[in-house]
C-alpha cells in the first residue's frame, strides 16, 4: 500500500459518494419534523441575520445546538432556500464519512480492509437515507465515531499496541465538536 494509492482511492470514493449523495437532494419535499424545523430555523437565521440564537416562528429554539443549523444556513446562502440546501450538509457528511472509514480501515489493518469496510457502509440502506436527509444525526454519528476511534488509538498506544498515531489536537477537536454540536 502506498500513500499515492490511498489518496487515489480516497478521491475515487469521494467522487462515488458525491455521485450518489448529491443529486436529487431536493427532489422530495421535507417530510420529517426535524427536517422541517431545522430548515425553518436556518431560513430565519438568514432573514434575521442573527446566527447566534436559533429561532423557529421567531421564537427561541433551544432544543438543538446550532452547528448543523449553521451548516444549513451556509448551504442556503450558497444554493438558495430549499430542500437541496437543507440536505446538502448531510451529503457532505456522507462523503467525509465514507472516505474516513476507508482511511481508518487502511490505517488499522490494510488497504483492502478499508475499501471493503467503506463499500459495505456505502451499500447500506440506513446511512444512504441519512446522508440524503436534513436531520442532525449523521454529523452526530460522525463525531461520536471519530471520538471513539481516537480514544481507542490512545488506549492502544498506552498499552503499547503496534500503532503509530498520537493522541493529538484532532482528538480534542473532534470530541469538542461533538460536545459543541450537541450542546453539552
Amino acid at each position: 500500500m502506498t500513500n499515492n494509492n490511498t489518496l487515489k482511492t480516497s478521491i475515487g470514493l469521494a467522487l462515488l459518494a458525491g455521485l450518489f449523495f448529491l443529486p436529487f437532494l431536493g427532489g422530495v419535499h421535507l417530510f420529517d419534523w426535524d427536517e422541517i424545523n431545522f430548515a425553518e430555523i436556518s431560513r430565519e437565521m438568514l432573514i434575521s441575520k442573527d446566527y447566534l440564537r436559533p429561532y423557529i416562528n421567531y421564537l427561541p429554539f433551544w432544543e438543538k445546538p446550532p452547528l448543523f443549523i449553521w451548516m444549513q444556513a451556509l448551504a442556503m446562502q450558497v444554493f438558495g432556500v430549499g430542500e437541496y440546501a437543507a440536505r446538502f450538509p448531510n451529503a457532505i457528511c456522507g462523503i467525509l464519512t465514507l472516505v474516513l472509514i476507508y482511511r481508518i480501515g487502511t490505517k488499522l489493518h490494510h488497504q483492502r480492509l478499508g475499501l471493503i469496510w467503506a463499500l459495505c457502509y456505502f451499500g447500506s440502506v440506513l446511512p444512504f437515507m441519512y446522508f440524503k436527509s436534513g436531520i442532525i444525526d449523521p454529523w452526530f454519528n460522525l463525531f461520536i465515531f471519530l471520538g471513539l476511534y481516537y480514544l481507542v488509538l490512545f488506549y492502544w498506544k498506552k498499552e503499547a499496541k503496534p500503532i503509530d498515531l498520537p493522541w493529538n489536537k484532532w482528538t480534542y477537536l473532534l470530541l469538542g465538536d461533538f460536545c459543541w454540536a450537541w450542546g453539552y
